[in-house]
């Protein structure tokens, strides 16, 4: 059971590495878009032509970051037969669908559970022993398994998973808008308590997911507070290394400054 559980970190912060570079990109063309922007009743109004097209673009890269999160998580447990439906389950988990008459979006806790499943799913078909059949095995990863796994997965997330995991994204997302709306230093240091516990490690990541889903869903402050918070210890290091300098050695000094 403890080695599933690492094997499944291991699938998360494969679909992180993957993710960020759209994140960055996207997060980076965005706030470019917004420089002279006007201020409105709704939020703030890209000034000018380009500026609305660069806002465009910055927007296609948030709006692909969830997709690509699950597709790479599929990826990682399955390999390449899990792309497909990890893409298409992560892209149907981050959009609003509805069910029964409500309107539900799991979001990234949705594409997060949607694309384990997925890897896992394409997995077990890649595992099927085929009769001596080339022409099926051929089509295997191209059309059965990805085809097979998103009306399955597909299915199961619109009967089962997608109303009680948008309930509870909803639910945190609220949380963190109240936090975030409420005194700046507690928040802070609820937040600070979460990213530094363990100094990188399994629920520093996982606070970092979650923020960077929370700026998909137009939550953009705890986010901006990670981004300090991590930077924290790192210059803690480096200062303490000028102040106390005899307790460190000439090759530890060197590398707090690279740090």
């Amino acid at each position: 059971m403890k080695a599933f559980f690492k094997d499944v970190q291991k699938h998360l912060l494969s679909g992180v590495s993957f993710m960020m570079p759209i994140v960055v990109a996207g997060g980076v063309i965005l706030a470019i878009s917004l420089l002279g922007a006007k201020q409105t009743e709704t939020g703030l109004v890209p000034n000018g032509a380009i500026m609305t097209y660069l806002n465009q673009l910055g927007k296609a890269g948030m709006t692909l970051m969830i997709p690509v999160f699950a597709g790479y998580i599929a990826y990682s447990v399955a390999g390449r037969p899990g792309l497909t439906p990890g893409f298409i389950l992560g892209y149907i988990a981050n959009s609003a669908i509805t069910v029964n008459g409500v309107d539900v979006k799991a979001g990234f806790l949705g594409a997060l559970l949607l694309g384990l499943l997925a890897g896992y799913m394409a997995k077990w078909m890649k595992g099927w022993k085929i009769a001596k059949n080339k022409t099926i095995r051929t089509i295997m990863p191209i059309l059965i398994i990805p085809i097979g796994t998103v009306i399955v997965l597909g299915f199961a997330y619109y009967f089962i998973i997608a109303t009680p995991v948008s309930y509870l994204m909803t639910w945190l997302t609220q949380l963190m808008v109240t936090l975030n709306g409420g005194s700046k230093v507690v928040f802070a240091t609820f937040m600070g308590v979460f990213a530094e516990i363990d100094f990188g490690g399994p629920v520093t990541k996982s606070v970092s997911m979650f923020t960077l889903a929370l700026i998909n869903e137009g939550v953009a402050g705890p986010n901006g507070i990670f981004r300090i918070l991590v930077a924290v210890p790192p210059i803690g290091i480096f200062l303490s290394t000028l102040i106390a300098r005899n307790k460190y050695t000439e090759e530890e000094r060197d590398n707090a400054k690279a740090v």
